[in-house]
């Protein structure tokens, strides 16, 4: 998984706060508990002087003995849970609180990183690039196909027969999604739905844990063009992760390094065979050959399943 030490550290951050959160509300739980019942506090004090002569005995290799404060400890243990329940609480209302049991969390077991800080700093990863453009919140749900037309128009197309195709198309997408699917090319006039669709798609793959990232064209690329030195973070980032969006794609301006980046991020995500959702304003391909030429056309049209979208723009309906 490729990171930055930035990722990494703001995760560390988040868990350190679990860690203080966790700790506070278990001292406020503790107070509550022992102003109640204090004879429970005085339980907890013997406990803890049990445990350190468990630890004496052990140390000093007397089986026996630690087997008996042992058993004691147990025993005050239980007395202790009994009290909690017969005064309303849970046995467990005292015991140490963690977000993630499996590194009490620590972000480490056994020297190896652990499944929740693996998860912060992928959110983190996923912020760096998503804080250049931030992506609409949208779901098929909010998606409404009483918006498009269901007359057929003079091609021969019936707009919201089409349309409901898509969203079916868009749907199954989502809920077979995989690092192996085919990328998408969302072609159309604006404002017929595509960020909303390829936005529903990425909400519907952050629920099952896939790594998602989002950006608008023209945002990325002024970024990259004002952030060279720190441009590999972000082309890191978007190779690596599991679905990359790039939203109105033909409304950047690029520039010849600008040109190389966008050829760079579809054709190494081509050859991983990761997926990618592009959507684009630009119907036909020879607008695609006169803005991005042969290469960067080919993988696009070559590489994707193209959706063409239909209707007038829904926007003013809204």
């Amino acid at each position: 998984m490729a990171v930055n030490t930035e990722n990494i550290s703001l995760a560390n951050d988040t868990l350190a706060r679990r860690r203080q959160r966790n700790s506070a509300t278990l001292i406020h739980r503790q107070k509550e508990v022992f102003d109640l019942v204090p004879q429970i506090e005085e339980m907890g004090y013997e406990i803890t002087s049990l445990g350190a002569k468990y630890t004496m005995a052990t140390l000093a290799k007397n089986a026996d003995k630690a087997a008996e404060i042992k058993a004691e400890m147990a025993m005050l243990k239980q007395k202790q849970q009994d009290m909690l329940v017969e005064n309303g609480f849970a046995a467990d209302y005292l015991e140490p609180i963690y977000t993630c049991r499996e590194c009490e969390d620590k972000g480490f077991v056994n020297g190896r990183i652990c499944t929740c800080l693996r998860q912060e700093i992928i959110k983190q990863r996923q912020n760096s690039l998503t804080a250049l453009s931030p992506a609409p919140k949208t779901t098929f749900d909010d998606f409404s196909l009483e918006y498009y037309s269901d007359k057929t128009d003079e091609y021969g197309d019936n707009p919201r027969e089409i349309m409901g195709n898509i969203l079916n198309y868009c749907k199954k997408y989502a809920e077979k999604f995989s690092r192996s699917r085919k990328s998408v090319l969302m072609l159309g006039s604006s404002g017929l739905g595509k960020t909303h669709l390829s936005c529903a798609i990425a909400d519907e793959c952050l629920k099952k844990g896939f790594v998602v990232m989002y950006a608008s064209s023209q945002s990325l690329f002024e970024q990259i063009e004002q952030n060279k030195h720190n441009a590999h973070h972000i082309l890191n980032d978007i190779i690596n992760c599991d679905l990359f969006i790039l939203d109105d794609l033909g409304t950047e301006y690029l520039t010849f390094y600008g040109q190389s980046i966008l050829y760079n991020i579809i054709n190494t995500r081509m050859i991983n065979n990761s997926p990618c959702i592009y959507t684009s304003n630009i119907i036909h391909e020879k607008e695609f050959l006169r803005k991005y030429g042969e290469k960067i056309t080919s993988r696009l049209m070559g590489s994707c399943d193209t959706l063409v979208f239909a209707g007038k723009d829904i926007r003013p309906q809204l």
